[in-house]
């Protein structure tokens, strides 16, 4: 690709994404790619070298972005430098050594329980807000995996559903017994189309519509801090540890390829739930024991 020019090649990049990768990691990697096209879009890949794509890197750190933030940026240079290589356009990748920053995993807490039930209540004068955040809380399902849910994935009468997450994979989630009547209550024996409707319209709410309608739940009881869709599964996640799950299972109930996944995020925990696990399970005995 000799005499190609970054933007081009990127353009190149996007478009062999399209159909092999989800709409939304297409989007990731334009986002994550675009300012280094705004940077050296006019060099020829072949002109690339690391200490441009260092300087490049630098200047994120320079914007008060997050180290997960700009670790996302430098995968999706390393990654599109790759594609170069693969495809026979170059003949080495200049992101080779273009070093990850390092990323801190502090403990995922998510929504607190208290706040969530909160919203829990505050959404009870609509079936669908109140189907809706009960589906979060008990499933840990992804905004996207409850955006595209179906009538059709739904199996109320064993207390599970299949949703369908990053991209085409599907997974079985499984419901309480509350969560399955406040579905049916407000399904009003509808069978087919999205589970989840817009208001006043018979297409499906969007993750952004899901992210609106916590807002405007949180908004009115009061709760201020990590009330996202994510938070409910991270919050989700956190409590089924609490309550005695083992990290393998909380692994396959959320859906992650593998339980090193699990360990990386929810595998640390703060002081208050290392004090309760070591006062239920500390080895030294009681002095009554």
């Amino acid at each position: 690709m000799r005499g190609t020019s970054v933007s081009r090649a990127l353009s190149l990049f996007l478009t062999s994404l399209d159909g092999a990768k989800s709409p939304a990691t297409i989007a990731w990697y334009r986002q994550r790619l675009a300012g280094l096209e705004a940077q050296l879009g006019r060099m020829g890949v072949d002109q690339v070298s690391v200490n441009d794509l260092r300087s490049w890197r630098a200047k994120l750190g320079q914007r008060n972005l997050s180290v997960w933030t700009v670790h996302g940026h430098t995968r999706a240079a390393r990654r599109f430098f790759a594609w170069l290589v693969t495809e026979g356009k170059l003949k080495a990748s200049p992101a080779k050594r273009l070093e990850l920053p390092r990323l801190t995993y502090e403990p995922r807490k998510g929504i607190e329980f208290d706040d969530m039930l909160k919203i829990v209540e505050a959404a009870r004068g609509s079936p669908r807000d109140y189907a809706l955040v009960l589906f979060l809380a008990d499933t840990a399902a992804r905004c996207g995996g409850v955006a595209n849910l179906k009538v059709e994935d739904l199996e109320l009468l064993r207390g599970r559903a299949m949703v369908h997450e990053k991209g085409s994979k599907a997974r079985l989630v499984y419901l309480l017994p509350r969560t399955c009547q406040a579905l049916r209550d407000y399904l009003c024996g509808r069978r087919n189309g999205p589970v989840f409707l817009a208001r006043w319209s018979c297409k499906g709410l969007k993750p952004g519509g899901i992210y609106q309608v916590l807002e405007r739940l949180a908004r009115c009881c009061g709760v201020t801090e990590r009330w996202n869709p994510h938070n409910w599964r991270h919050g989700a996640a956190r409590g089924m540890l609490r309550r005695g799950a083992n990290l393998a299972q909380v692994s396959q109930i959320l859906g992650h390829c593998d339980v090193s996944v699990t360990v990386k995020f929810y595998g640390s925990f703060v002081d208050e739930e290392l004090k309760a696990a070591h006062a239920r399970y500390g080895w030294l005995p009681g002095e009554d024991e």
